[in-house]
């Protein structure tokens, strides 16, 4: 669930930050109550599905307990991918027209926060609550050392495989690593199947480089590394694996919804995915007849896996009474009942310390094993760039991608190219 929404947010960005007429300073509006002197509250939120039905139960469960009791009722309301929330937010700051809470992709909160469109939560997140969260999923919670966004629904990428398909090739253990893994591709082909499908996501190709001790951009985030060794010899083992080990490659507009039909129809044994799609991709596999297992995915040399998924933000332009209203939704969101509600309803990581000792936690590894490959995967995991110009900037690194694996061109030289252009959004987003 990783998004190219950038180019729209920084136009919106540079237009409300030249002048204050459009609204980005931080000043408060009048209070929003009905006729009974309730507070009223907007929250956001992105993606359809398990999520979606977390989302709506978990702000009605809201409004009948905390909400009843301290008037304050809050209205969910579905906004689309995280590309499309994003878009619509900028758009809506600009309006007067903003939610008080939203759910935000990671990596953004920068450019939000920079643009004066977030609320600082230092004051409204108790020191204990936040030295609760799991340290893997702090990295894109914090701009200038200040706290903007709280885990919510936080995710890996993980490595999804067909057991059944499996079985039927022989093979006995999820792989590990890249030759472990084209060797099990190479198997399935056997039976008459694609081995590991591939699309062009910068998320994935993000784990397949940093497990190989790459990276995409330097620490600082200003020059494109992708066309360095590491994460060339990532991209030689796709490419390498679409001729002689039993890939495939999906490309153009509708990829993922081209390889989530095959591995439904089971015609591709392998693919990666986040750990928030679990729980539909387990409904999945059982309407189908098949089984599902999830392992780490393969490394090259070391594990190691960028982390995902969506904090819970608030906006600047609220009362102090509305912030204060609104920081009961976000403590209620991401306190331990409903942070163990969350990762069974969805797959999402738990995202707290105390939640991993929770019998309901406890139980559900025991019966379902395949919700803890996350969690444990976690103690490798990273966070995302937070450069403004990134998710710009990687759209280089990703057209680069596509003509390796779809056309003869020379790998090296096709990267450096990409990593110049990259590097050069970057710079200027600094």
């Amino acid at each position: 669930m990783n998004k190219k929404w950038m180019k729209s947010v920084l136009a919106a960005t540079a237009l409300c930050c030249t002048v204050g007429l459009f609204g980005c300073s931080s000043q408060a509006s009048e209070t929003t109550k009905n006729e009974d002197g309730v507070i009223e509250l907007t929250y956001w939120y992105s993606w359809q599905d398990k999520v979606a039905e977390n989302n709506l139960e978990l702000t009605e469960k809201f409004n009948e307990t905390v909400g009843k009791e301290k008037g304050i009722h809050i209205t969910a309301e579905y906004q689309g991918t995280y590309e499309e929330l994003h878009s619509k937010l900028q758009s809506a700051f600009v309006a007067g027209e903003e939610p008080a809470i939203s759910v935000m992709e990671i990596a953004s909160i920068r450019t939000f926060a920079e643009a004066g469109m977030l609320q600082p939560l230092d004051t409204y997140i108790s020191d204990e609550k936040e030295a609760n969260f799991l340290p893997g999923l702090m990295d894109n919670s914090y701009v200038n050392d200040q706290l903007y966004g709280v885990p919510y629904l936080r995710s890996t990428p993980i490595f999804y495989y067909n057991k059944t398909l499996f079985d039927q090739a022989g093979i006995t253990s999820a792989p590990t690593n890249w030759e472990e893994l084209a060797e099990a591709s190479k198997k399935l082909a056997s039976i008459g199947v694609a081995g590991w499908g591939i699309v062009n996501d910068e998320w994935h190709f993000e784990a397949l480089t940093k497990g190989n001790g790459g990276n995409t951009v330097s620490d600082d985030e200003t020059e494109a590394v992708f066309n360095q060794a590491a994460a060339v010899e990532a991209v030689k083992f796709v490419d390498e694996g679409l001729q002689n080990s039993n890939f495939k490659y999906y490309s153009g507009n509708n990829a993922s919804t081209n390889l989530e039909t095959e591995f439904m129809n089971q015609k591709v044994a392998m693919w990666i995915g986040s750990t928030g799609s679990l729980n539909n991709q387990l409904d999945i596999a059982s309407q189908n007849g098949y089984e599902i297992g999830t392992c780490f995915i393969p490394c090259g040399k070391e594990y190691n896996v960028p982390t995902g998924g969506c904090n819970l933000v608030m906006t600047s332009k609220l009362s102090d009474e509305e912030k204060t209203a609104a920081a009961e939704f976000i403590n209620f969101m991401t306190d331990e009942d409903q942070v163990v509600y969350s990762h069974k309803k969805t797959g999402y990581l738990p995202t707290t310390t105390t939640s991993l000792e929770n019998p309901e936690i406890i139980a559900l590894y025991e019966q379902t094993p395949q919700f803890k490959v996350a969690l444990d995967q976690l103690q490798y995991g990273s966070g995302r760039p937070m450069n403004k110009g990134y998710n710009e900037g990687i759209k280089f690194y990703k057209n680069a991608l596509d003509k390796i694996f779809t056309s003869d061109v020379d790998i090296q030289s096709t990267l450096d190219e990409a990593a110049k252009e990259c590097t050069a959004v970057l710079q200027e987003n600094a």
